[in-house]
């Protein structure tokens, strides 16, 4: 019986050996580059990441699409002027709409996240605000408040300006915080797209995706693109931000930045590819604490039914974690009230269990009562009296002041008459 107790064990260390050959990390040998989790922003991976003064270029008009859609309405139609046409950037992409075109702010972002064009950017910008000054000011505004706090917008489309920058640490919250927007998360997933008929064009070409990475055969890897942007121009080099999901639900985003070496269009979408491998291969969405799930039983007092009360969770905490468990570093804080008392209502909040994983909280569950405990007789005549007393304290208190009155008048009415009465026997 031992001989296969210990294949078994042989098998598991061979396994183990796998395990640790794919957990290796990217080898990206240029630019600044990070892997987040898409739902909390935790960090899988890094390199560089706070490197400042990088160009974003065309990712930019990631944050020109947040404003928009926080600002703007789709169906809102929008008049391109003739500056918005010519403020594009040298050799800046565009798609050709003309002064004086009217587009609707949902086909001015289709042609923005999925064509690139520059030119919608501006036009954005200009529809939005009073002037496109001022919609940048509210990109920058918007970055403070992420925490992209070494970044600076100087225009709405990513042309290039010495002080128009930012760091791939910075673009993780920009994109994380985009793919919040339903809209957002529709458009960066289209891989081509027909614009209507406007009052300057008859018909539009079919216009495709400058994301080749969106044309990848998803059957021959274990997860899916689904959007984001690309980048360039000459001094920011080739970027990509892409965001990717897994057959378990496990949403990741990855930003390469600054790839300049030979081959560098190539090597920013095969450096992302190995990013997003690496974190689908070595990490996984674990379920720490599943929704209504029994956790503990408590003692509650002046229970009717002496059993103890079972105490449920309500919600779930999911977590993305190491597959290698020995990297795990999770703690798990009770709190459970310590006076339960009957009677206690079904979904009632007793307490609530916190996690934390190398002493940042990850989550939180509260703990609810599973069913209904009456309180026994004797302990509900008592609740009783004691809840009539507490109500009809100050009527208790008024009435015995005027009985105190009253005692008082009356003890004084039947001294004066024994006095009289005394006197007059005296006398």
């Amino acid at each position: 019986m031992k001989k296969p107790i210990y294949i078994i064990v042989i098998l598991i260390v061979f396994l183990a050996g796998i395990c640790t050959v794919m957990a290796e990390a990217p080898s990206i040998d240029e630019g600044s580059c990070i892997l987040i989790d898409s739902k909390t922003g935790q960090v899988l991976f890094e390199k560089n990441s706070d490197a400042k003064g990088l160009y974003p270029a065309s990712t930019t008009k990631i944050m020109t699409a947040v404003i928009a859609l926080e600002k703007g309405e789709l169906d809102s139609m929008m008049t391109a002027s003739q500056a918005a046409i010519y403020d594009i950037g040298k050799d800046g992409s565009n798609i050709g709409i003309m002064a004086g075109e009217q587009m609707s702010l949902e086909n001015l972002l289709k042609a923005l996240l999925i064509s690139s064009a520059n030119e919608t950017g501006n036009i954005i910008a200009e529809n939005i605000c009073s002037t496109k000054q001022e919609f940048v000011d509210l990109m920058n505004q918007k970055a403070k408040e992420l925490g992209a706090v070494n970044t600076n917008f100087i225009n709405p489309c990513g042309a290039h300006e010495s002080d128009h920058y930012t760091t791939a640490a910075d673009f993780a919250k920009i994109a994380q915080y985009a793919m919040t927007f339903p809209k957002f998360r529709e458009i960066v997933e289209m891989v081509d797209y027909q614009l209507p008929p406007t009052n300057k064009h008859e018909t539009w070409p079919v216009l495709a995706t400058t994301n080749k990475l969106m044309q990848l055969d998803n059957n021959s890897q274990d997860f899916t693109i689904i959007g984001i942007k690309t980048g360039y121009t000459g001094p920011a080099g080739h970027n990509l931000v892409s965001a990717a999901v897994n057959q378990d639900g496990m949403e990741l985003i990855s930003v390469i930045m600054n790839i300049k070496n030979p081959g560098s269009q190539a090597n920013v979408k095969q450096y992302t590819k190995e990013l997003l491998a690496y974190g689908f291969s070595n990490f996984s969405l674990v379920t720490l604490r599943a929704d209504s799930q029994e956790f503990r039983s408590v003692p509650v007092a002046d229970a009717l039914d002496e059993t103890q009360l079972e105490l449920v969770t309500q919600g779930e905490v999911k977590y993305i974690m190491p597959n290698d468990t020995t990297k795990w570093n999770l703690k798990e804080n009770v709190q459970i009230r310590d006076d339960i008392v009957a009677p206690v209502n079904k979904g009632d909040l007793l307490g609530y269990i916190e996690y934390q994983n190398n002493g940042i909280t990850i989550g939180k569950v509260n703990l609810i009562a599973s069913r209904q405990v009456e309180m026994k007789p004797q302990a509900k005549i008592q609740n009783e009296f004691e809840s009539f007393w507490e109500s009809n304290i100050l009527l208790y208190i008024f009435l015995t002041l005027i009985m105190a009155i009253i005692s008082f008048l009356l003890l004084r009415l039947v001294l004066r008459t024994v006095s009289r009465r005394i006197r007059a026997r005296r006398r």
